[in-house]
Parts: structure tokens; sequence; C-alpha cells
């Protein structure tokens, strides 16, 4: 059984960041369950980092449930790029977010999206699981945006003590899918790599460089699995604490280059350069709880995504070229 339908017909919901690749997917997929749907973002001229401009946006849609994916962030270039920028803004996007919802309403569902950079560098047995989310520093090449997320789940839990805002938060696995960002700076490892070997696959191209040694595991987490893993928790299970949605299985960039170029069709070589940088060298959700809670686990295998994304990107970047 899916999401309940029921549970969202007529629901006000408010996404922040509604405008971005995540907050996008869940405005969509509100608005074909029957939910009001209201999404605020810079691109439609509200700034959330601007306290007032949060408590207005609020107080408009007059939500039962505020989803937060609003967000300044990137792939490891944007991260070396501009990482004061990320933790400036992301600092004041979730304070304001969730204090201008305690001003406002604190009845209001607040729902927290949490990125797996939150938990420490070097997890225990190779997992993330959610009691040791504070347990160790943060990699160095996402501690900037990992913070704000650690501050957001430290929020909630004394915004629910002091004033009895209710939070639900999920962290989620590398999400990916259509509609992400695959520009070369912006982009997280299959977006990049998926435009990399698609541009390689269309210009004959008899090489194809990767970041890193190809060791670097990452759990990758399609897109709907993420929305309906996200909805489903918020029905069944909103009071559960932190909560990580993901695949439970660590993919190797090797792995990952493989198979999108598999996907794409290219055939030329693909060669690793462990001069560049690649990250943690494991980022995999424990999931245990997840299947505890819910009976259930993202069930999109990762070359069918990786084919979703690319019809997507062949259709999407036609239609933008004949405009």
């Amino acid at each position: 059984m899916g999401t309940d339908a029921a549970r969202w017909q007529g629901k006000r919901v408010l996404v922040a960041g509604g405008t971005g690749f995540l907050g996008g997917h869940f405005a969509r997929r509100l608005r074909q369950l029957g939910a009001e749907v209201t999404s605020c973002s810079r691109g439609e001229g509200v700034d959330l980092r601007d306290p007032l401009a949060a408590r207005e946006a609020i107080s408009r849609a007059r939500p039962t449930v505020v989803i937060n994916c609003a967000a300044n962030q990137g792939g490891v270039a944007y991260q070396e790029e501009c990482p004061g920028t990320i933790l400036y803004d992301n600092t004041l996007i979730q304070l304001h977010t969730l204090d201008a919802l305690r001003q406002v309403d604190p009845t209001i569902r607040y729902v927290n999206i949490i990125p797996a950079c939150a938990y420490p560098a070097e997890p225990r047995d190779g997992a993330y699981r959610e009691s040791e989310l504070e347990a160790g520093p943060m990699h160095p090449s996402a501690d900037n945006y990992g913070v704000t997320k650690r501050l957001a789940v430290l929020q909630a839990r004394h915004y629910a003590r002091q004033y009895g805002v209710a939070s639900t938060c999920v962290v989620l696995a590398n999400t990916y899918g259509p509609h992400d960002h695959f520009g070369p700076t912006r982009s997280h490892v299959l977006a990049a790599l998926l435009e990399r070997f698609r541009e390689a696959h269309h210009t004959g191209a008899s090489e194809v460089v990767v970041w890193g040694r190809g060791l670097a595991e990452r759990d990758l987490l399609y897109v709907d699995d993420a929305i309906e893993g996200t909805l489903r928790v918020v029905e069944q299970c909103p009071d559960a604490g932190l909560l990580n949605i993901g695949t439970g299985r660590g993919v190797s960039v090797r792995e990952i280059a493989e198979t999108v170029s598999g996907v794409v069709g290219y055939t030329g070589r693909i060669t690793f350069d462990a001069t560049r940088p690649e990250g943690p060298l494991r980022k995999i959700l424990d999931i245990e709880r997840l299947r505890q809670l819910l009976g259930w686990t993202p069930p999109t295998p990762l070359a069918e995504g990786v084919r979703h994304t690319l019809e997507w990107l062949e259709t999407a970047q036609s239609e933008e070229a004949a405009a």
C-alpha cells in the first residue's frame, strides 16, 4: 500500500524551497494527492534568510504542515567554491523558518529534511545510525552544511520542549532523479556523472575522467522513493524522532560510473583522477528502524532510477533547444 491520499486531500502544505530539486518533487506529488500546496523560495521572491519574510510566508499560507527543503548547497566543487556562504545561508534559513512557524502557529507540523552529511565522518561499522548523529566530527568536505542540519535537529528538539512544536526529522541518503542539478558546480555525484557520460556519448569522446579513486561509497536514493518514504513517515510515525530513509546499500563511485555508462550507452574508457577530492569514503544509512516502523524500503533499483533520470534530462534539453 502506498501513500494514503485521503490523509493529504485538502490539507494545506507549505513547501519551503518548493522550486528546488527536492522541494519541487514534494510539491508535485502532494498536489497529485489532493493537497493544497504553497511553495516559497528565493526564486519566488521569498528569502527565508529574512525572519520577516519567513513569518509572512507562513502566515499567508496558513499551513497545517511545513516541509522544509530550502537550502543553498551543492556537490564537492560547490563546497570548495563558497563554503562560508553555504554555512551562513543555511543557518539563517533553518533558524528563521522554524522560529516563524513557532510564532505563527506552533501546532503546525514541521518536517525537517536532513542530509547524511550531518552524520560523523567515520561512522561505527561503516553505517550511519540515528542514535549516533552527534557521535563525532563531520567530514570537512561538507561540515559547513552538515553543522546547519545538526542545528536543525537540535532546534526542533528544543522548540518541542519549550513551545510544543511537533517536528518530523528524516535523514535522506544521496537523492537523485529528474530536475536535479546537472551543471558542473552544483551537481552531486550521480547527476554529475550522468551529464558527463551523456556528453561523452554524444560527442564520441574516447575517455571520461571521474574524480577520486572510485572507492568512495554512496547510498543512492531515487527521488520518488525519498518523497514516498517521507510522506509515509509523516502519516504513520511522525513522532518517531530522527529517522533514516535510504537503501542501506553502499554503491562505489566506480560502480555508479559503470552503471551510468551502461545506461547512457557510452563505450569509451573510464579513468579515475586520484588527485581530485572524493569526500568521505562511506556514506551509507542504517535503515533498520525504517524497516521496523514502516515495513517498507525504497524499491527503485539504481539502473532503473538512472534510466528515468536520463529520459527526463534528454526530454528537458530537447524542449529547451526547441524553445
